[in-house]
């Protein structure tokens, strides 16, 4: 019985960290009722333009992210859901900014399982006060060395409860 108590005393103790830490998965984006809407236009892959949101898109929280051996602090989050109008295709992606700056640091968008990004994001636009973060006519190319492009616009949502300077 001793044994037993410790071992129950060891994953309790174990649980009460990871929850005290926030540990758990904030990695799977859970629905959010906020909408989001892209628009994908002059791709060079078949099949990709087209509307990606057609209702309510799912998002994780907003953390502050410094890793060890990275610069710069960034706030991120991810979303998926964002299902392509008159297809099952769908849009998600990977978002990251710096705290108290105006546009993204870098995103990885993903449309119909083909991941793009770009080197430059200044002319993007994260709106704190909206919970917005904003693309026009951004330009972005296949991360799997293709040379693929697609021009994107639209507004992915992020959730309001975020830490200082996200």
């Amino acid at each position: 019985m001793n044994a037993f108590l410790k071992t129950f005393s060891a994953a309790a103790c174990t649980a009460l960290l990871l929850t005290a830490c926030g540990g758990g998965n904030d990695d799977d984006p859970t629905p959010s009722d906020q909408p989001g809407v892209l628009t994908v236009s002059n791709a060079t892959v078949s099949g990709l333009n087209g509307v990606y949101g057609d209702g309510t898109i799912n998002l994780t929280d907003v953390d502050k992210k410094n890793p060890v051996g990275s610069s710069p602090e960034v706030c991120t989050f991810r979303f998926d859901g964002a299902k392509k109008v008159g297809s099952s295709d769908q849009a998600s992606g990977d978002v990251r900014y710096q705290p108290n700056a105006g546009n993204l640091y870098i995103a990885f968008l993903t449309f119909s399982q083909r991941e793009f990004s770009a080197t430059d994001w200044s002319d993007t636009t994260v709106s704190r006060d909206s919970n917005q973060v904003r693309l026009l006519s951004k330009t972005l190319t296949a991360t799997d060395g293709s040379g693929d492009r697609i021009t994107v616009s639209g507004i992915v949502p992020m959730r309001g409860n975020r830490p200082s300077g996200c």
